[in-house]
């Protein structure tokens, strides 16, 4: 549940998989790395935990194949005592999950006031279909300069609202986004090292900083960007008083 994301402090994913075809996606290459031990942590929790093994072969190649897969032993995955921010479905995206999966979480995240979950997707119409509690942040991820459709689903009056412009591809004009004023800001670029990789280019990373500048909404750039401008080391900041 550890992780190198800089912006939360734990991961949960109780799903693995995903039906977009980014061609940038972290998660798509350690799944293909790591599946297979996934495969063996949920057999042997099942036999713990059930005395049985209830997977079928369709299961068994959703896994393989990133396709959307409830993983229990990630599920059942217990949570520190202290004030956490944990990222849920860094594996995953959430539009794509079934209905019983997320209402289970939610479920789940009632039973730990103390720390505040935090969920990203491309797709924010899919926050209209839950209740959620206040403990809950709302991210939408966009990574080239195109609006963001139906950003009015997120609940606003619920829990902070933010955006993640990770990888950063092209230069973004934040500020044509209708109705959507996020609260935080998440900058990063492109990990991996496929033959196309896009390397932020500094005006890209100007623009996005200034809008933060003029409206006072707080940036944390991630050392995967500021790596390439030092100007931009240390630039972690999180929304008062979270």
């Amino acid at each position: 549940m550890k992780n190198k994301i800089g912006w939360c402090n734990l991961t949960w994913n109780p799903v693995w998989g995903c039906l977009n075809s980014c061609s940038y996606c972290y998660a798509r290459a350690i799944n293909k790395r790591f599946w297979a031990r996934m495969l063996e942590i949920e057999r042997d929790y099942h036999f713990k935990k059930h005395q049985s093994w209830a997977w079928t072969g369709d299961q068994l190649r959703d896994l393989h194949d990133f396709k959307p897969t409830f993983l229990e032993s990630q599920f059942a995955k217990k949570f520190p005592e202290k004030p956490q921010r944990i990222f849920v479905g860094s594996m995953s995206e959430i539009y794509y999950w079934d209905e019983e999966w997320m209402e289970m979480v939610n479920e789940k995240i009632n039973q730990y006031p103390q720390h505040t979950f935090m969920f990203l997707t491309q797709h924010p119409e899919v926050y209209a279909k839950y209740l959620w509690t206040k403990n809950c942040w709302f991210g939408v991820t966009m990574t080239r300069n195109k609006p963001i459709e139906r950003v009015g689903c997120i609940p606003t009056k619920k829990g902070l609202k933010f955006l993640s412009i990770e990888p950063l591809l092209e230069k973004i004009d934040i500020g044509y986004i209708d109705d959507f004023e996020p609260d935080w800001l998440i900058v990063g670029a492109e990990t991996g090292n496929r033959k196309d990789k896009v390397i932020p280019k500094r005006e890209w990373v100007e623009v996005i900083n200034d809008f933060c500048n003029r409206t006072n909404t707080p940036i944390y750039i991630k050392d995967n960007l500021s790596k390439y401008y030092d100007e931009y080391r240390g630039y972690k900041e999180f929304p008062m008083g979270r």
